[in-house]
This record gives structure tokens, C-alpha cells and sequence, in this order.
């Protein structure tokens, strides 16, 4: 047994001998470009692991290219989309400034030409809910302003003045339920008086039957209450009831868009007129 295992050791160190012999003269021996077969050899069995190297660092490579240009452009639309957003804020801030300077400019000659004797006031805020209509404007005891003045604003009434603070006033809408002002059909004989409805309309009470009332007719403040001077605009005839007492009840739009209102004037002294009314607005027949 200790025989073949001897015979059997030196077999394998034979075999390791000539293998070691082999490489040493693979390693010396050279190829027709020069280079050894051992380099040759390692070369080929190499060469698929080394193109396989090549094209994972390749593509790493591209797609860290691909990602950083991906950034880049990234924050390029970013840097983009907030000039944009500026650009728009800046529109924004100029249209509503040409907005205002035209509406200022409208109270402006409102004042000038046709109701000087008035405050300028604008609308701090308002309480729209429900049947109560009001407003409270920047003007106060300390502007010379009263309870009961009438408050317009281009061509129309807006309400009366019913509280007062020194530098603040509370002004109840045409609109408000417990509102009411004396009107009259524009290029008609026909007069009421026109009271709030808590909503978006307004009614013309104690109308005549006969009177000469159209749909469409452009109602006006009359002055008969002593409040509001002649010729302010209220609103339009949008429908006419008859009743039984022999009178008229007159569905009244009004003129302004109260909820937009931003400026008005605060008439010190009862003026106004005709003047008022639009240019080129004709009675409808």
C-alpha cells in the first residue's frame, strides 16, 4: 500500500515538473509579432472579459453623460418657468394698475366737472351676506363726512352714509333691505321709490299704472327724498308688474357691480344732474 502511494506521489510531481517545463518554454518562445505564447494565451482568454469591461464602462460613462445633460436642461426649464412667472406677475401688477389709474381718473373728472363738492374715498371693505349690503370706506369724521351723506361712484348711486369714525364710514347700499331712494324714468314722467331687496335686484314701489314705464328704461335718482341729488344712475327696468291697488311694481339691475367696487365719491352738498347719465344712451321705444 505505501508502494503505490509513493509510486502514485512521484506520478504527480512528474507531471507538475513537465507542466512547469512547458509554461517556462511557452513563456520564452515568441510569435511572429514578436510576442511570447504565454502572453498570447492569457491575451485570449482574457480579451472577452476585457470587451465585456469595455462596454459596462462604456455605458456607465453614457449614462452619467445622459444624466448630467438631463440636469442641466432640468434647470435650465426651472430657471425658465420663474422668469416666466415674473414676466406674468409683472403684467399682472402693470394691467391692474392701468386699471386703477383709469378708474381714478374717471372719479377724478366725476369731481371735477360734475359733483366738485365731494370726497374721494376708497372701499376698505364690505359684508355682502345674507340681506345686509354695506360698505366701510377710509373716510371719516376727521374728512368732514356725515351720517345720511348719499355715496356714488361713475354715473351711479351706491348707498348712504349711516355710521361714522374718525377716520372710517359705514355706508349701506342701495341693495340692502333696509334701504330706499326716491327715482325716476329716465326722459319719463314716471317716479317711485326704489327700495332694496337684500339680493341682486332691486324693486320701484307705488308706480303709477299709466305711467310711461319700458323695459330696458334707464331708472334714475329723482332728489324727492332729499338724500341723493337728480340724475345719479340706479339701474334697469327688467320687469313690470301691475297690482291691484292700481300701481306698478318695477323689477329693478342695478347699475354698478357693487361686490366690485374699489373707489367712490361722498357728495358734501346735494349736486349732480343730467350730466350723469352715459353719454349716447337713448330711452328703447
Amino acid at each position: 500500500m505505501s508502494v503505490m502511494s509513493a509510486t502514485r506521489t512521484n506520478a504527480i510531481l512528474l507531471a507538475v515538473l513537465l507542466f512547469g517545463q512547458l509554461m517556462l518554454m511557452s513563456g520564452s518562445a515568441q510569435g511572429a509579432e514578436g510576442s511570447t505564447l504565454l502572453r498570447n494565451w492569457l491575451s485570449r482568454l482574457t480579451e472577452p472579459v476585457v470587451s465585456a469591461s469595455g462596454m459596462i464602462g462604456g455605458g456607465i460613462a453614457g449614462l452619467i453623460e445622459g444624466a448630467d445633460d438631463l440636469l442641466a436642461a432640468n434647470g435650465r426649464n426651472r430657471r425658465l418657468e420663474a422668469e416666466i412667472e415674473r414676466l406674468r406677475a409683472e403684467l399682472r401688477i402693470t394691467r391692474g394698475a392701468a386699471t386703477e389709474n383709469a378708474r381714478l381718473r374717471q372719479l377724478l373728472s366725476m369731481r371735477d366737472n360734475l359733483v366738485p363738492l365731494s370726497i374721494g374715498a376708497s372701499v376698505v371693505t364690505s359684508n355682502l351676506s345674507g340681506q345686509t349690503k354695506m360698505i366701510v370706506v377710509d373716510r371719516g369724521r376727521s374728512d368732514g363726512v356725515r351720517v345720511n351723506l348719499p355715496v356714488v361712484a361713475w354715473g351711479g348711486a351706491v348707498g348712504r352714509v349711516v355710521e361714522v369714525g374718525d377716520g372710517h364710514a359705514l355706508v349701506r347700499l342701495l341693495t340692502d333691505h333696509k334701504n330706499a331712494v326716491a327715482g325716476n324714468v329716465q326722459g319719463s314722467d314716471a317716479k317711485g321709490m326704489v327700495v332694496g331687496q337684500g339680493t341682486g335686484v332691486l324693486k320701484m314701489l307705488y308706480v303709477p299704472r299709466f305711467s310711461d314705464v319700458l323695459h330696458g328704461d334707464r331708472i334714475v335718482t329723482s332728489g324727492l327724498e332729499g338724500v341723493f341729488p337728480r340724475g345719479f344712475g340706479i339701474g334697469r327696468v327688467t320687469e313690470i308688474h301691475e297690482e291691484p291697488d292700481g300701481s306698478q311694481t318695477i323689477q329693478v339691475m342695478p347699475e354698478l357691480a357693487f361686490r366690485t367696487l374699489d373707489e367712490v365719491l361722498i357728495l358734501i352738498e346735494p349736486v349732480g344732474g343730467e350730466l350723469l347719465s352715459p353719454s349716447g344712451v337713448e330711452r328703447p321705444r
